[in-house]
């Protein structure tokens, strides 16, 4: 199967989440833009990229506010064609997720939910403030061999607009919740960081019939089993057992169990002890593995299946940092974050914005503004579904990627299989090619949509017929 062939496979899939043909038209030409351009990330590009003509520009921006389609149904749409791929990696025969967010550096002024933000990061090249908008994101994991791609399902803005509702929408941690709520199907796991092993996202995935692997910070305090008295005494009866300060409980390294994980891509001698007590319910146990890493760093991981072994939960966070290598990718690779779209009718912000109160402004203003996050989260998502596709692609086809590849790498991923960069030259290697693939066979979705925008005098005789008929 050549790469062309699988990719339209792949879009021909996500056709329902669209109400209108001329929306899945543009969904397909907007994604195989960000496939194929070289340029600089923007519309632009992307119609460039097509050999579009510049009065197709305006119909391509108004794609990311066209009512003929929601974000969230093409994510769950995408979220349901990931979870029958047969790569999909499993722990204890269920799917595995992996969530976390992004701070995104913005400098408009006229864009809503532009805040200040806190980094905390030891690297240097990074300041502590930015302005930015804070995105949460869930992956799922893919992999074969010893390949494992976090696959982006969805990104959402979570910070930075307050809603007229109060309470409405809640904390970072309860907007991660209800993603996992969302998207997660009875009876996966999610590995979160640490920012998020928080009663709010256990509980509720819990509920769920799912499970959370994170890790929680070194100060943890745990409770024991509570025995409750024959006869209790006057106030409120207790439901908590005694304190235990989990960092008392790690023991010398020779007095632990041993065992050898793969951990970012090596195998490591790590040692561990597994205790379960109660923290975020009185009724529920929790599995806490104390581990002790190589360099001597000690950390607590948290699980709340407590049947899993500890090398089976140190194993799974370690699957955690291929969310980070995913954020990496979508900004170096497809500049994914790459959205330029302003608010006119937005008074100009502070230099160091607090968030934008919906409360203060009309209901007109409001409905605008959900225009335009909804604009930020279909540019970021059609680039997350697109670099999707190409790990997807890396996993089924490494063979047609490698012959189609026009250059060398002086070194590749040690897994064997391809890099989405690699996957994404080889693409545009191919379509350059005939330009070809993608205007000589009129049975494509690609050429026919194309077809229906170019002039047909300039058609190969093919897609000419393909319009006629």
């Amino acid at each position: 199967m050549e790469l062309h062939e699988r990719i339209e496979q792949i879009l021909v899939a996500l056709r329902p989440a669209f109400r209108r043909s001329a929306t899945f038209e543009w969904f397909v030409l907007l994604l195989w833009g960000t496939l194929l351009t070289t340029q600089a990330p923007a519309v632009t590009s992307y119609v460039n990229a097509l050999g579009l003509e510049e009065r197709y520009y305006q119909q391509a921006l108004h794609w990311f506010h066209s009512p003929g389609f929601e974000i969230d149904g093409l994510c769950a749409r995408w979220s349901a064609w990931l979870g029958q791929h047969p790569g999909c990696q499993r722990l204890q025969g269920h799917r595995v997720y992996v969530g976390d967010g992004i701070k995104v550096s913005k400098e408009g002024r006229k864009m809503p939910g532009v805040k200040g933000l806190h980094q905390e990061s030891e690297d240097v090249s990074k300041p502590e403030w930015i302005r930015g908008h804070y995105f949460s994101a869930l992956g799922q994991l893919l992999g074969a061999g010893q390949a494992l791609f976090a696959v982006p399902l969805i990104l959402k803005l979570h910070d930075g607009i307050k809603p007229v509702e109060q309470g409405a929408g809640g904390t970072l941690v309860d907007k991660m919740a209800d993603l996992c709520l969302a998207y997660m199907v009875k009876g996966s796991y999610a590995i979160l960081d640490a920012y998020y092993a928080s009663a709010k996202v256990l509980g509720p995935v819990r509920a769920a019939g799912s499970h959370v692997i994170s890790r929680a910070r070194i100060t943890t305090v745990a409770k024991a089993a509570f025995s409750r008295c024959p006869q209790p005494g006057p106030g409120r009866p207790r439901v908590w057992g005694s304190d235990i300060l989990l960092k008392d409980l790690f023991e010398p390294k020779q007095h632990c169990q041993q065992a050898q994980v793969p951990l970012y891509g090596k195998r490591e001698t790590v040692y561990y002890q597994c205790f379960q007590f109660y923290w975020d319910s009185p009724d529920d146990l929790v599995l806490f593995v104390l581990t002790q890493l190589p360099n001597g760093k000690r950390i607590i991981l948290i699980s709340t299946d407590i049947y899993l072994t500890g090398v089976q939960v140190i194993e799974a966070y370690g699957w955690r940092f291929k969310i980070e290598v995913t954020f990496r990718t979508l900004i170096q690779v497809l500049s994914g974050f790459a959205y330029r779209f302003w608010m006119q009718s937005m008074e100009t912000a502070a230099r160091w914005p607090k968030g934008l109160d919906l409360a203060d402004y009309p209901q007109a203003f409001q409905l605008k503004v959900a225009r335009k996050v909804e604009a930020f989260e279909r540019f970021i998502n059609l680039n997350a579904i697109a670099m999707g596709i190409l790990q997807v692609l890396a996993l089924e086809l490494p063979r047609q990627v490698g012959q189609n590849f026009p250059g060398w790498f002086r070194t590749v991923p040690k897994h064997g299989y391809p890099s989405e960069q690699m996957v994404r030259r080889a693409i545009q290697a191919q379509d350059q090619q005939a330009r070809n693939l993608t205007r000589s066979n009129a049975g494509r979705l690609l050429a026919k949509f194309l077809a229906k925008k170019l002039d047909p005098e300039q058609l190969p005789v093919p897609l000419r017929l393909a319009v006629l008929f």
